[in-house]
């Protein structure tokens, strides 16, 4: 398979899009063909606080040292990068996503204007020596051999989805069985067998009262437990 692939991260300042910001962004230009980065890069983004220093450790005062010219010239790279891929990547993409679009960050469009589909490492990709469903990063690269120096950088994160993607022989094939389609299912487990749903990476959402996964149909033929389909 001749696919690029943009593989995506973000540093925030919290967990709320309405709330926070991104002040940091980083890239790398993958191709499955070869198995080999392209191209990477990574930035800061000007703000004047940081609520997650502790986690991300990105100096406030740093984040004041950027000029207009040098974050525009920072996100036109990333939307060139975005023109020459098929995919965007992240793990947990559903967060990542969200951010853009809104505010500074573009929406990363394809070479013909669409929208870059997006894929999650965390949930459409069944990765040959993970222990459980819907593994961190971190955990995900150790049990493939990939050291962790640090992590909580954006740059640092996607070089650990390049770093996945290399040690995998048959990466067509994980991309392939990554893109079949996924549907909503809900698991039918009493509270005693909560920890099944867990274990196979289902996730309770508390405003529906249910343990709520995407999956593919083949997916839940090997489930221990019935689920049923869902709209949304």
């Amino acid at each position: 398979m001749s696919a690029k692939l943009l593989i995506v991260d973000t540093e925030t300042t919290g967990i709320d899009p309405d709330r926070d910001r991104v002040i940091e962004v980083a890239a790398i230009l993958y191709s499955v063909e070869t198995r080999s980065s392209l191209y990477q890069m990574s930035a800061l983004l000007p703000a004047r606080e940081n609520r997650a220093v502790r986690i991300n450790r990105i100096a406030p005062a740093a984040l004041q040292q950027l000029s207009p010219q040098l974050e525009q010239q920072s996100l036109e790279l990333l939307q060139g990068l975005a023109r020459e891929a098929d995919y965007a990547v992240a793990h947990n993409a559903e967060f990542d996503q969200q951010w853009f679009g809104l505010g500074k960050l573009p929406l990363l469009r394809d070479r013909t204007g669409e929208p870059l589909p997006w894929l999650c490492t965390m949930t459409d990709f069944t990765w040959p020596l993970a222990s459980k469903s819907n593994e961190s990063l971190i955990n995900l690269a150790l049990s493939h051999g990939i050291g962790v120096s640090s992590a909580h950088r954006a740059l640092t994160d996607c070089q650990l989805i390049a770093a996945l993607f290399d040690r995998i022989p048959d990466l067509s094939g994980l991309l392939e069985q990554a893109l079949q389609p996924r549907y909503w299912f809900q698991a039918s487990v009493s509270y005693q067998e909560r920890h099944l749903a867990k274990e196979a990476g289902f996730r309770w959402y508390a405003e529906r009262r249910a343990w709520l996964a995407k999956l593919t149909v083949a997916d839940t033929q090997a489930l221990p437990f019935a689920v049923t389909q869902i709209d949304d």
